[in-house]
């Protein structure tokens, strides 16, 4: 198993947990057996085509967006699936926007939110602000706050990992791909799927465990979406 599928495989494995990983694997075994263990780049590319790109196009259309970006991604995975060589200039033209909306929608905007607003207010109380100056004072600096650490946060990540990616898919490098961390990348994919959408309300702690439960069942079902369209692409490669 090349490194870069290596990454993947363990990022996926532990994601979707219990009995579903175990016949995860057994799926993926099946499809490197027939290889021979020898998996050409192009299940990287039948992989974004097929799987990433599209359930990174439905996050998108229920955070609000078109979709636009996911796509010009997902239309030069499947030219180079097909055999069509694309510049690493017009990756990093597509892969800067998709990027920095995947991390937008990774970031755990919602948490970040609450502690900004439940540290405000306490801040606020303890230098006399009282009740409702308090909490006008802890809406504001949680809004302020979240949004900019999780802009930083989208474009730092973005503008990291679109110059590896376009390199490793402009060239088919497997070991270029696997230095760009794909594990992270994985990672961040089931992530943006999991969280819910940004609301920029305060939530009693009820809530909050109930929100993290949807988000860790959301998140299993991610890895598991993103780990059988791995191993479908794995099978189509062996034929």
């Amino acid at each position: 198993m090349p490194p870069w599928l290596a990454q993947i495989a363990a990022a996926l494995y532990c994601g979707q947990g219990g009995d579903a990983a175990k016949v995860w694997a057994r799926e993926m075994y099946d499809g490197l057996g027939r290889l021979g263990g020898q998996v050409p780049f192009d299940v990287v590319h039948d992989w974004h085509a097929r799987t990433v790109c599209p359930m990174l196009a439905d996050t998108s259309a229920r955070r609000g967006s078109d979709g636009v970006a996911q796509e010009a991604v997902r239309r030069l995975h499947e030219k180079a699936s097909a055999g069509e060589r694309v510049e690493e200039r017009a990756w990093g033209v597509a892969l800067g926007p998709a990027l920095g909306e995947l991390y937008r929608y990774a970031y755990a905007y919602a948490d970040a939110y609450t502690t900004a607003s439940v540290n405000a207010r306490a801040y606020a109380l303890d230098n006399d602000y009282g009740e409702e100056k308090a909490a006008e004072f802890a809406t504001m600096y949680a809004r302020l706050n979240t949004d900019a650490n999780a802009r930083s946060y989208a474009d730092a990540n973005a503008l990291a990992n679109a110059r590896a990616l376009a390199a490793a898919f402009a060239t088919a490098d497997a070991k270029a791909f696997a230095e760009a961390y794909p594990f992270a990348y994985a990672h961040a994919c089931a992530l943006a799927h999991a969280q819910r959408d940004e609301n920029g309300q305060d939530q009693d702690a009820e809530k909050t465990c109930a929100d993290a439960d949807v988000r860790a069942e959301r998140y299993r079902a991610a890895c598991g979406r993103l780990g059988h369209g791995l191993a479908e692409s794995v099978g189509r490669s062996a034929g």
